[in-house]
């Protein structure tokens, strides 16, 4: 007569048939939680607002402003700009229209850039001592917001006062704003002009030690240019 204590094989097999299950169980949840994990952190990169989503965000013409670029890209030379974007007029601080071909025959440094802008900021000081210490060599400045002029005008107007800008600011629209980007995204964007409108240098991004001695030897080398 078998002992109490002794399991029939039978029941041995049922413990180790649920044991099986319970692993296979545990493994399945094991599998989907890190399925999910990864899921969702690839879902956090694609819709970071990082810098790195913030240069490939492209111009939103409607109701998105441009991404801001917080380092600058190496500058890149170009043909010229479109005749529809030098001809494109936009209204200037002052009630004025005017068009990038009224300045013909100059050196002409337009600065795509917005209030709300950080190295845009960074940028304006540097801009007002170019627009100040090549205006008798025949350089012109134009600063280009990206923002709406019926409700941001005011707020345009007193920026530019604030940090007493001695330039033309006025305002491009998405159109404008596009053809001068030329396929590079946000702000700010500077865009150096010769005399023969074609582009010298475009500046994608601003860093004071790096962005503003390019600019200078871009200016200084268009204006030896015949």
């Amino acid at each position: 007569m078998p002992s109490n204590n002794q399991s029939s094989p039978q029941t041995t097999t049922s413990g180790w048939t649920l044991t099986r299950i319970g692993l296979i169980g545990s493994a399945i949840l094991l599998i989907a939680a890190i399925a999910s994990a990864l899921y969702k952190k690839e879902e956090s990169v694609v819709t970071s607002d990082g810098p790195r989503a913030a240069q490939s965000t492209p111009l939103a013409p409607a109701n998105r402003p441009p991404s801001i670029i917080t380092q600058p890209n190496t500058p890149s030379s170009s043909a010229e700009l479109a005749a529809t974007v030098m001809q494109a007029g936009f209204k200037t601080l002052d009630g004025k229209t005017k068009k990038l071909s009224d300045y013909s025959g100059k050196v002409l440094i337009v600065d795509l850039w917005a209030t709300w802008c950080g190295p845009c900021r960074q940028e304006i000081p540097h801009l007002i001592e170019m627009a100040k210490d090549y205006k008798s060599k025949g350089v012109e400045v134009v600063g280009l917001t990206t923002e709406d002029p019926a409700s941001q005008g005011d707020q345009v107007k007193q920026f530019s006062q604030q940090f007493k800008i001695n330039y033309p600011v006025g305002f491009a629209d998405a159109q404008m704003a596009g053809g001068l980007m030329n396929g590079r995204n946000g702000i700010p964007q500077t865009i150096i002009i010769g005399r023969n409108g074609k582009i010298v240098k475009h500046f994608v991004g601003f860093s004071a030690a790096i962005s503003v001695p390019q600019m200078k030897a871009a200016l200084d080398e268009a204006l030896s240019a015949s």
